[in-house]
């Protein structure tokens, strides 16, 4: 499973189903929310936390910036179901100490009462990431050497998947037995719009291509299995530190989550994104740091690819 921290208030309501090879995660403001209501979350990704609270990189105070966005998201009126991180969350190689300080920031969230789920970028390790949380390794394995979960909303179901290849190295590639788990459990939670949430881009390239690939290796095979599930809506990635919507030849959405920390673009926002899904649609809105850039607050509402089934 992807890691999960969840309040001590809302354990009670986790629940592991190995018979489909997944975790399902609720709490208890989805139970008592009404079916006409939407669910709302709160979408981070490229936290890069140093160890030292300190650090900067091109212009940006990865720490600082990271707390500001919990500033914000914890005073949003429609508290989210959770918070996911999705990916990078440490610097660069992923180390104890990055660990030790994410987890001092993370800890403000849950305080409060918001489950954080992360998923695995390039700059992450898994080993010294339970290290820092030891209490939220899982019991059992669900799909080897990978951190995958399901998260259950009203209207739609997300599903969180594991790109991390090799620490440092910025390609990312999800494998065949989690490319067969996310098929499979697609097809068994079919009865409401899918969304898929993983750290690396898919990368298009040519048949027969030499180009290095600094995105998703298995990017063909991952949008087959989207592809084949009528279901699936999105597929919200992070690692190239931008914001942007594109489609896939068949419309599943593509959505580029802005980084926390810093931008290779300086035009660029940063900031995180959040998520509404409602019985007929999903929107998502831009929330930028800097709330003078022209794309804060920029939304888009579409309509479900796939009605959810009563």
């Amino acid at each position: 499973m992807s890691l999960h921290l969840i309040p001590a208030s809302r354990r009670r309501f986790v629940q592991a189903s190995l018979a489909t090879a997944a975790v399902t995660l609720g709490c208890p403001s989805l139970m008592a929310a009404t079916e006409e209501s939407a669910d709302h979350w709160a979408l981070l990704a490229d936290t890069h936390i140093a160890a030292d609270k300190n650090a900067v990189s091109r212009g940006a105070h990865m720490f600082d910036n990271f707390n500001k966005i919990i500033d914000e998201l914890l005073a949003e009126e429609n508290k989210p179901l959770g918070v996911i991180i999705n990916g990078d969350c440490a610097r660069l190689r992923g180390r104890p100490g990055d660990y030790a300080t994410l987890r001092e920031a993370v800890d403000r969230i849950t305080t409060a009462g918001l489950p954080v789920h992360m998923t695995m970028g390039n700059h992450d390790d898994r080993d010294p990431f339970y290290g820092a949380f030891t209490k939220q390794k899982p019991d059992a394995v669900l799909v080897d050497g990978k951190h995958v979960a399901i998260l259950p909303g009203r209207h739609a179901n997300l599903f969180l998947v594991d790109s991390l290849n090799i620490v440092n190295e910025v390609s990312g590639k999800l494998g065949e037995i989690q490319l067969q788990w996310l098929a499979k459990s697609l097809a068994e939670h079919s009865d409401k719009t899918a969304i898929v949430i993983g750290h690396h881009d898919p990368q298009f390239l040519p048949k027969g291509s030499t180009a290095k690939v600094s995105g998703l290796a298995d990017t063909a095979k991952f949008i087959d299995v989207l592809h084949s599930q009528p279901h699936v809506q999105a597929y919200f990635y992070g690692h190239t530190h931008d914001w942007k919507l594109t489609k896939t030849s068949e419309g599943v959405l593509l959505i580029n989550q802005p980084p926390c920390a810093y931008v290779f673009n300086p035009k660029r926002p940063n900031g995180w994104v959040l998520l509404e899904v409602q019985v007929e649609t999903l929107a998502v809105e831009l929330r930028a740091l800097n709330k003078q850039h022209p794309q804060h607050g920029e939304s888009h509402t579409l309509e479900h690819r796939f009605t959810t089934v009563s």
